[in-house]
């Protein structure tokens, strides 16, 4: 930023950092997709499935290190936030949480549980957004504007409110009804014609 315009380029995004996060979004669609392939598939479909998801954990794991060992020296707050009292107290969880879902992932993926590797995967991605949280709070576009900088007037925010009231439930039965009609393993010689 410079006088208050962007004075950066089109490929500042493209960094080492940036290429290494990529990575980890890309492993943990990934997973997540293979883990919901084991909890709705069998037979064949499902042990392949569940032999990539193995694959993927690991290198989402590896990259989840990687990213957390990496962001606290982005920005020297973030280093702080981490490591001070009593703030470390918030954080801690955050790295042993991620560690007892992987090894929960990964001992379920071996003794053949179909629902809990998908819930394991979804734990990982709500423990990295915590994380993310901790680690800019309370910026929201890190490291100048505060969530309060950037939020929108009480108007715009009712009117997103009864928007919300208005669709959420629409939304939700829809989600439940899908779920209700695609509920269950899929084997292979079912078919929806």
């Amino acid at each position: 930023m410079t006088d208050g315009a962007f004075s950066g380029g089109s490929f500042d995004w493209l960094t080492p950092f940036g290429i290494v996060c990529g990575l980890s979004v890309m492993c943990g669609y990934a997973l997540l997709g293979a883990t919901w392939l084991v909890w709705r598939t069998t037979g064949q479909l499902e042990a392949s499935c569940r032999h990539r998801a193995e694959r993927l954990a690991a290198g989402l794991f590896a990259c989840i290190v990687v990213v957390s060992f990496w962001t606290p020296f982005l920005h020297a707050p973030y280093l702080r936030r981490w490591t001070d009292w009593p703030n470390i107290l918030f954080v801690i969880p955050v790295p042993l949480l991620v560690v007892v879902l992987g090894g929960m992932l990964a001992a379920s993926l071996r003794q053949g549980h179909s629902r809990v590797p998908f819930l394991c995967a979804l734990g990982w991605f709500f423990l990295c957004l915590t994380g993310l949280g901790i680690t800019v709070w309370p910026y929201a576009v890190p490291p100048t504007l505060t969530l309060w900088d950037v939020s929108s007037p009480p108007s715009s925010q009712f009117f997103q409110l009864v928007g919300t009231a208005i669709m959420m439930p629409i939304i939700l039965t829809y989600t439940i009804y899908s779920y209700r009609v695609f509920r269950g393993k899929v084997s292979e010689t079912d078919g929806y014609h």
